[in-house]
């Protein structure tokens, strides 16, 4: 038995027992890191420096809305870094969302703090925890966040893959075979 995932376009199928928060509205999220000993987590997005950069965060959150209400652009963008034999038909390595987000007055190459929020916006997560484990481990972590709060990218590469539109949703749960520095 599994969930079937469906966003502008993309698609993905997972196992229930892979998502055990689902019913409550929560999608566990797992990153692997490879040999690196350490998963850097962004806290500033939720310790009230956003409030500090409220501005920065408005043009943010308006470009995620304007991109999310066109299916065309939204399924573009969240491809816009992928570089892949199985995605080369569907507009990918264009960057786009860079360009959308400098026309829109953020400055992602020279403020540290939008720079940090682009960069975690577009992390890519796994909703399996087997890509973690055996594609991108051995270490690795799980996060949550709502269900809301997630991109679906396709199942081209069969990574599973998600990226999150709110970083200050996500949290740590668990951290295998690595340690976690919090910074920001």
């Amino acid at each position: 038995m599994g969930y079937l995932f469906i966003q502008h376009g993309s698609y993905q199928c997972v196992p229930v027992d892979e998502q055990p928060e689902l019913d409550a509205g929560y999608v566990h999220l797992h990153r692997g890191i490879g040999d690196a000993k350490v998963f850097r987590f962004w806290d500033s997005f939720r310790t009230g420096a956003a409030s500090r950069h409220a501005s920065t965060w408005e043009k943010y959150a308006r470009l995620q809305f304007d991109v999310l209400s066109r299916s065309d652009l939204s399924f573009n963008s969240i491809h816009d870094r992928a570089k892949r034999a199985e995605t080369g038909h569907i507009r990918d390595d264009t960057w786009m969302t860079d360009a959308l987000a400098t026309e829109r007055g953020l400055d992602i190459e020279h403020d540290p703090w939008t720079h940090a929020l682009w960069d975690a916006a577009h992390q890519s997560f796994a909703l399996r925890r087997w890509v973690s484990e055996n594609k991108f481990g051995p270490h690795r972590v799980v996060c949550r966040t709502p269900l809301t709060n997630i991109r679906i990218t396709t199942f081209f590469a069969g990574e599973h893959e998600v990226r999150v539109l709110d970083p200050s949703r996500v949290e740590l749960l668990d951290a295998i075979g690595c340690e976690v520095a919090v910074e920001g």
